[in-house]
């Protein structure tokens, strides 16, 4: 079909979709994100298992192709996959499921205009849950320590960091992943990657952290590497495998999703 400009546009016609994706695609990156979980990417800093190439590379990839919804029931098709299939992967069972499966591309598929106010909630609240969550409260009364500042705010830096480019440069990311200009382009689909990998981090860390009881002082080190681990594994992966996915969809005239990247920005990156 086409717009009134004569640009053509493209959209998921599939007689059968799950939130308006073809199922054919739901299923495609559930299996690859449950086929993949047998490949370490990343090894838990605290030991216990390993982030794998399905969760690190094709979660976020299924929530900017598939959208939110789609990509967060995908997500929950190749962690209930890989959970059978790599225990190593998925430490805690079908809460990991949910954690390193379900949330991930939920995540990533969250960072469009759209759902921009959804995210000045979003963030501030998971951010805080993070921050909080077991060590201020319940703390001691879960016998953990109580933290000291600001050394406690200091390994929690990318997370304090984050919070604040979100606020401040959060929609400049967003538009400059419609500009033209290819390297524009990519700096501000890096930024918007990790201010996604962030959304997800936080509330990946503290249900860990509470349930095991996490002595302060080792989260020290864990806080602190954030950046090399997960991080920047995902958001190098992500913003390159994203980068090229997106030209070929826009250059083969494939369908679009309802509520995914395509959908939700103008990209003028010349194909």
């Amino acid at each position: 079909m086409s717009d009134q400009s004569g640009e053509r546009k493209f959209e998921a016609k599939s007689a059968v979709s799950i939130f308006g994706a073809p199922v054919s695609w739901v299923a495609l990156f559930g299996a690859l994100i449950g086929a993949l979980s047998i490949v370490p990417m990343a090894f838990y800093t605290s030991g216990g298992g390993f982030m794998s190439a399905g969760m690190g590379i094709f979660a976020p990839i299924s929530g900017v192709m598939l959208g939110p919804w789609a990509g967060f029931v995908a997500g929950t098709i190749g962690g209930v996959i890989g959970m059978m299939i790599s225990p190593a992967a998925y430490p805690l069972g079908f809460l990991d499921v949910l954690l390193s499966g379900s949330f991930m591309p939920l995540a990533w598929g969250l960072f469009t205009p759209k759902y921009y106010k959804w995210l000045l909630f979003l963030m501030p609240v998971n951010f805080l849950l993070y921050y909080i969550v077991p060590y201020y409260w319940p703390g001691e009364a879960i016998g953990v320590s109580t933290p000291t500042e600001p050394a406690y705010a200091l390994s929690r830096n990318f997370s304090v960091i984050m919070i604040i480019v979100f606020f401040i440069f959060g929609k400049r990311f967003m538009n400059m992943m419609e500009s033209p200009n290819v390297r524009t382009h990519i700096i501000g689909m890096g930024g918007v990657m990790m201010m996604a990998c962030a959304l997800w981090d936080w509330p990946w860390v503290w249900p860990y952290a509470l349930l095991f009881k996490m002595p302060l002082e080792p989260t020290y080190v864990t806080g602190y590497l954030t950046w090399v681990n997960p991080v920047l594994p995902v958001v190098i992966a992500g913003t390159a495998i994203a980068y090229f996915l997106l030209k070929a969809a826009r250059k083969g005239n494939l369908k679009v999703v309802k509520d995914s990247w395509l959908d939700a920005y103008d990209f003028q990156v010349p194909v």
